[in-house]
């Protein structure tokens, strides 16, 4: 039996750590949701796939680099991440029941998707989807560097968020314990809405960084 070569077995490695930046990068926005708001929130798929179709929509037609729609896509995406958790506030959703709402929303989200952009995948290709630095034997492209080092500088901002500001004591508090952390003048309906926007946001730089590389596609969740 013929064994792969140590050159092969490291590309493969490598591609499996920028997979699983991009991957971490969209769940890191999930988990937020979940651990500090409790909400099941399977919308937030929509949005990432939302973001991926708006960065090739806005760099084909609107020839726009991709990286740079962030900044149109984040605030958007933060904008419908805060609106649905207006939702859950205003009904006062159980955890099984915002997996219920968000549910319905991604099925909105997808039929709204496929009734503009079809169901066709589509292909974005940029000036720098070719780039790659050599390291020895190993090519690194570069869309998948800038996935990997959004996804390390994301996740240690979250982490440093909250662990050391008291915005992020704040949120932690308030999902020890919601009572206590109101009675010590925690704003709860403040803080919720800016984390759901944040995590909304994250998955909006998830999509675009699934779009933004020659060799990703753009298609339906």
């Amino acid at each position: 039996m013929t064994l792969p070569s140590w050159t092969l077995l490291a590309q493969s490695v490598l591609s499996g750590v920028f997979a699983g930046a991009l991957y971490g990068l969209l769940g890191l926005g999930l988990g937020l949701s979940w651990g500090l708001l409790r909400t099941i929130n399977l919308a937030h798929f929509g949005f990432a796939f939302l973001s991926a179709y708006l960065c090739w929509q806005l760099s084909v037609v609107g020839r726009i680099d991709p990286l740079l729609t962030l900044v149109l896509i984040s605030p958007l995406m933060f904008a419908l991440g805060a609106g649905l958790h207006g939702l859950t506030e205003r009904f006062k959703l159980t955890p099984f029941n915002s997996l219920l709402l968000t549910f319905g929303c991604l099925g909105i989200l997808e039929s709204l998707m496929q009734a503009v952009w079809t169901a066709d995948p589509r292909k974005l290709e940029s000036h720098y989807a070719a780039l790659k630095f050599r390291l020895g034997p190993l090519y690194l492209p570069v869309p998948e560097l800038l996935t990997l080092a959004l996804a390390i500088a994301t996740s240690f901002g979250a982490w440093a968020l909250l662990r050391h500001t008291d915005l992020g004591k704040a949120l932690r508090a308030s999902a020890e314990d919601a009572p206590v952390a109101a009675a010590f003048g925690v704003n709860q309906r403040r803080n919720g809405f800016l984390l759901a926007g944040t995590c909304a946001a994250l998955a909006g730089v998830a999509g675009v960084c699934r779009c933004t590389p020659g060799s990703a596609w753009c298609s339906p969740p």
